[in-house]
């Protein structure tokens, strides 16, 4: 009878959550912030590698320093002009979202 009545608190729910349940949910979000974490550290080193290896590759080509340094000169405002670009876009689209935002709860309310 004895064993019946543990089933039936497990049925009703009354029992305890085991410490392993609930040490499973923990780590699945930790494994999922650091997931994001990881995919944004993956591609910071990515990009970061990318314009090491294009610095490497243009202080190894065979052309003159002054050349050399020209060159990177002309890449680095370029890219610079692509990431102000880029930021103004981003900051736009959450301006937007945020505005937009604001409006579906005021005419939530």
């Amino acid at each position: 009878m004895a064993a019946d009545e543990g089933h039936d608190e497990r049925d009703r729910g009354d029992a305890p959550e085991s410490p392993r349940a609930t040490d499973d949910r923990s780590e699945g979000r930790m494994s999922q912030a650091e997931g994001e974490g990881g995919i944004r550290s993956f591609v910071a080193g990515l990009l970061i590698g990318a314009l090491v290896g294009a610095g490497v590759a243009l202080l190894f080509a065979p052309q003159s320093g002054a050349d050399t340094r020209r060159v990177i000169r002309r890449r680095a405002k370029q890219l610079a002009g692509e990431a102000q670009d880029r930021y103004e876009d981003l900051t736009d689209r959450v301006r937007h979202s945020r505005r937009r935002r604001e409006r579906d709860e005021a005419t939530a309310d």
